[in-house]
């Protein structure tokens, strides 16, 4: 169980920008301050994978779906490169069996699902946010 759960855990999905050589090259100049705006659009496109999340999140006594949140993670790289991690609370952390199920409990997907279906969204959501801190769009 406790490999499934590292490999479903650690699962990250990517997006691209159009025009992305101009747009790295862009970052490049910005230095530092690029680190800032990868991140407010992974804060951007995080928050409708939460609002997704917490919209398909199966409610028992509503704990798991009230502690649903979005954190930074951590990044090697931050002017090229940043994440953010949607999970449950550390108390509820049974999350992970209602996503994956276990041997005796059926799986019910949200975390997944939530981001797969709202993949055009959260890319066109990072892009846009890109876009509009180094001013290609208002």
């Amino acid at each position: 169980m406790m490999a499934r759960f590292r490999a479903a855990r650690n699962r990250r999905w990517t997006t691209q920008i159009e025009g992305a050589e101009e747009v790295i090259e862009l970052l490049n100049q910005m230095g530092d301050a690029a680190s800032d705006v990868l991140a407010a659009a992974a804060r951007a496109g995080g928050d409708i994978a939460l609002e997704g999340a917490k919209r398909r999140c199966p409610v028992d006594e509503g704990d798991l779906k009230a502690s649903l949140k979005m954190e930074k993670g951590k990044s090697k790289k931050p002017n090229i490169h940043q994440l953010v991690e949607i999970k449950p609370g550390k108390k509820e952390y049974y999350g992970t069996f209602v996503e994956l199920g276990t041997k005796h409990q059926k799986a019910q997907p949200f975390m997944r699902p939530a981001v797969n279906e709202n993949k055009a969204r959260i890319g066109e959501a990072v892009s846009q946010a890109v876009l509009r801190a180094l001013g290609r769009i208002n």
